[in-house]
């Protein structure tokens, strides 16, 4: 081209600049004073080098000036690399981020060819450069620059260079961090898959419709099956029909409210049997609110149904014996104690024969006292081997009955014919052998601290199980403290003689564990309590809760703080009445666990404070209103059994500064809310206790630590000459015994100190004749009426008094106290 041409286009391009509108090629040849098709040849130059634009308007061809920006401008703002190369692989030309990151400048990269170079980037770039046949390529790289390992995306795209030549153009775009994020997404998937493969837990995602779309690892050996073979079919196969409408009701409920739902149901598992899963579901909604997946997590719950039916049945065998040791204690002397012994025993074991026997001292004899059993049973099995006439036939000789009898447990003894050869006549022993060996027999002893005063005896079908065996063996030994009326009554004292004393050095706690001691009943313990608690915590909100453990409810029992806190803060969040809301801790599974320990714990917000029973947004404008600073929670609880729970609000930022003194008397009031339940069981106790006395047939007094008279029985009155029992109450013993006689002085140090060790000794007493009788005391220290005091049962030492001035119903002496 030359110089004239360029010329006359550098004029065509300022008229065209000139005329932003356009311009004609008549317009361009009149200004330019030439012929049409020397213009249109300059315009064709400039359109094909890229300088103009041309537009058809009509017929018309309207020519603008190009507003192109030339491609190495471009380039350069670019920020990824960018090689251009012809097809020996020669630079041609690289942007100012390549040469940034090659560290030379222009002209010593322009014209290198790619495979000669030692420049790291063009090495990398050397061994991933694809075939010319490709045109679209995208490829990942690695290499070190300046010391630090890079990663490239290299993008290929073919060019063609203004001679016409072809060439190719690499985009370098650093992917550096992407591949550190996408490396460390692996590893953490990793990591998921793992956790969620190696949980003893059953997980899986199913859609809308039920079928699984994911299984872990241990659901899958659960069910014997692959986990691809489980995808697409319903997530729990073998369902139970009687459960499906458990598993509809359950995903029925799912709602974006409520996205969580449990579970229980019976699979039939592929060992055969009929199992029990627990499933806890989650349900994931899209941004129209339709449900898109759920995610379950499930377990199997067989073990602990199973247990939970122990449970219930250890629950009925406690209600048994609590109704038959209510039996016992109401029982009349009328009453035939024996003949209940045996139906009962018979009516945990329908079919049997039941007979209990006692032994007859000096003669060591069994003689029959109760018969329960089968009319349909042979005549020789319902006649066992022993007489309830005055004559016993089975004298207690042999080692081998004694052993069988002196076992704490049922024992399956031989037939009776064998254990009885020429101990008992043989046409007795002849009638039981005939239909002795068509049972079972079955031996228990009746034994209180070792020592045998009975047994127990079944006669069962032979081949058949024995039920209700360790009900049974439980039942025979109540019945043997029933029985023996001592053991009864010793059992009796050490329950009323066990107080637990309870001393605090510390003042508050000493001022406290008193009060405690001495509330009544009608007193508010739960205010008294929150009224101590904001004592210890100023500028503070105290709640206290007692626990419904069978609605698994708390309620709101006492209020304490600054009155105008409290008001606040019950405004805030809409609330008239505080007293007596009840909040159900359901709503937070983790809150039952963290009462039960039994220590402070902190509860993030008002809302989770008030188990999701408030709404949250009153919950946070109370938050904000009052600066509301931590709260904290802890269950009142005894050996693991939640009886109410403490709430805790600071209306100030930090700590509780006492923490330990909250704690060691928020445990106080634990024992306090116990101690008034064990009171009620105290008052049955004393009551039952003062009903025995009064009714025991010798002489009873209580005697406090002056020696003064508490209390005594009817029996007492009579042997000193009173009409009536309280006649005695704040006399002197010493008045009624005869001079120079006291109580020994071991019985003296017990009543003195409060011990408890039993002594007997011999006392002249003067009667109501005004004689005088020889009696044994036996004194043990008790608690009566609260205070410590002597216990003295008095028997004489023979069958008659002396004078005639011992009743008669001393006969008995105190042999079953």
């Amino acid at each position: 081209m030359g110089a004239l041409d360029l010329e006359r286009m550098n004029q065509i391009k300022q008229y065209l600049k000139r005329n932003p509108r356009g311009m004609t090629i008549s317009d361009i040849s009149s200004r330019m004073h030439m012929n049409r098709n020397l213009a249109a040849k300059y315009l064709d130059m400039l359109l094909i080098s890229g300088q103009a634009d041309m537009q058809e308007i009509g017929t018309a061809k309207v020519y603008f000036l190009s507003r192109r920006v030339p491609i190495s401008s471009m380039l350069d703002l670019s920020s990824d690399m960018v090689v251009i190369l012809d097809t020996r692989n020669q630079v041609q030309w690289v942007n100012e981020s390549a040469l940034a990151a090659l560290g030379e400048d222009r002209q010593s990269v322009v014209g290198t060819c790619l495979n000669a170079s030692e420049n790291p980037l063009f090495v990398a770039l050397s061994s991933h450069l694809p075939p010319a046949d490709m045109s679209d390529w995208v490829s990942e790289m690695c290499c070190v620059l300046q010391g630090e390992e890079c990663h490239f995306r290299v993008k290929r795209m073919p060019v063609v260079f203004e001679d016409g030549s072809r060439g190719t153009t690499l985009i370098l775009e650093e992917i550096t961090d992407e591949f550190v994020y996408r490396e460390r997404l692996k590893t953490s998937e990793a990591r998921y898959r793992g956790i969620v493969e190696d949980q003893t837990e059953f997980i899986v995602r199913c859609a809308p419709d039920g079928s699984a779309t994911f299984v872990n690892g241990a659901y899958a050996r659960y069910l014997n099956e692959s986990a691809e073979h489980l995808v697409g079919k319903p997530f729990i196969p073998g369902l139970h029909s009687m459960d499906a409408s458990v598993w509809d009701r359950a995903f029925r409920s799912l709602n974006r409210d409520r996205p969580v739902t449990t579970f229980e149901c019976r699979v039939h598992h592929p060992s055969g049997e009929v199992r029990w899963n627990a499933w806890t579901m989650r349900a994931f909604f899209d941004g129209s609110g339709r449900l898109s997946e759920c995610r379950g997590v499930g377990r199997d719950i067989t073990e602990k149904r199973e247990a939970a039916a122990k449970i219930n049945d250890h629950l009925r065998w406690m209600e048994f014996f609590s109704q038959t040791c209510t039996a016992f204690m109401d029982m009349d002397e009328d009453d035939d104690i024996y003949e209940y012994v045996v139906r009962q025993v018979h009516s945990l074991a329908p079919g049997s024969l039941v007979w209990v026997s006692i032994i007859v001292e000096p003669t060591r004899s069994l003689v029959l006292k109760g018969r329960a059993g089968d009319p349909a049973a042979p005549e020789g099995a319902r006649h066992p081997p022993v007489s309830r006439s005055a004559k016993a036939f089975a004298p207690v000789h042999g080692e081998d009955l004694v052993e069988f009898i002196r076992c704490r447990s049922l024992v399956k003894i031989p037939p009776f014919s064998r254990l009885l050869d020429g101990q008992v006549p043989g046409e007795i022993q002849k009638r039981v052998a005939g239909t002795a060996d068509e049972f079972d027999t079955y031996l228990m002893g009746l034994v209180s601290k070792g020592r045998l005063i009975g047994s127990i005896g079944i006669l069962f079908q032979r081949g058949a199980t024995l039920p209700n065996k360790d009900l049974i063996e439980a039942l025979i030994r109540q019945a043997a403290i029933a029985i023996d009326r001592r053991i009864a009554n010793d059992t009796l004292k050490k329950s009323l003689a066990r107080e637990q004393e309870q001393v605090r050095n510390l003042q508050f706690l000493s001022r406290t564990a008193m009060d405690f001691v001495e509330m009544d009943d009608p007193v508010n313990i739960s205010r008294y309590i929150a009224d101590r608690l904001s004592e210890l915590i100023p500028e503070s909100l105290i709640g206290i809760f007692s626990f419904d453990p069978g609605q698994r409810v708390l309620t709101l029992r006492a209020v304490a703080g600054d009155e105008g806190h409290i008001a606040g803060f019950w405004k805030a969040l809409g609330i008239n009445s505080p007293l007596g809301l009840s909040f159900p801790i359901s709503e937070l599974p983790r809150s039952e666990a963290d009462l039960g320990d039994g220590r402070l714990f902190e509860v993030p917000s008002v809302y989770d404070s008030l188990f999701h029973q408030i709404p949250q947004d009153r919950c946070i404008r109370a938050e904000e209103e009052l600066q509301l600073g931590r709260g904290f929670c802890m269950g009142f609880t005894y050996k693991g059994k939640i009886f109410g729970s403490v709430l805790i609000g600071l209306f100030q930022k930090g700590d509780i500064e006492n923490r330990e003194l909250v704690e060691a008397f928020l445990n106080q009031a634990s024992v306090a809310l116990l101690r008034r339940c064990a009171r009620e069981c105290y008052r049955e106790s004393d009551e039952l206790f003062r009903l025995l006395v009064k009714q025991m047939p010798y002489p009873v007094f209580f005697l406090g630590c002056d020696g003064r008279i508490l209390g005594a029985n009817k029996s007492a009155a009579t042997l000193v000459g009173c009409h009536d029992a309280a006649e005695l109450a704040g006399r002197s013993f010493y008045e009624y015994v005869d001079d120079g006689v006291y109580l020994p002085s071991g019985l003296l140090r017990d009543l003195a100190s409060g011990g408890c060790n039993g002594l007997s000794c011999r006392l002249r007493m003067r009667s109501a004749a005004n004689g005088t009788c020889d009696l044994e005391a036996w004194g043990r220290m008790v608690r009566y009426n609260r205070r410590p005091a002597l216990y003295l049962g008095l028997r004489p030492f023979s069958s008659g008094g002396v004078n005639g001035t011992v009743p008669s119903s001393m006969s008995g002496g105190i042999g079953g106290l």
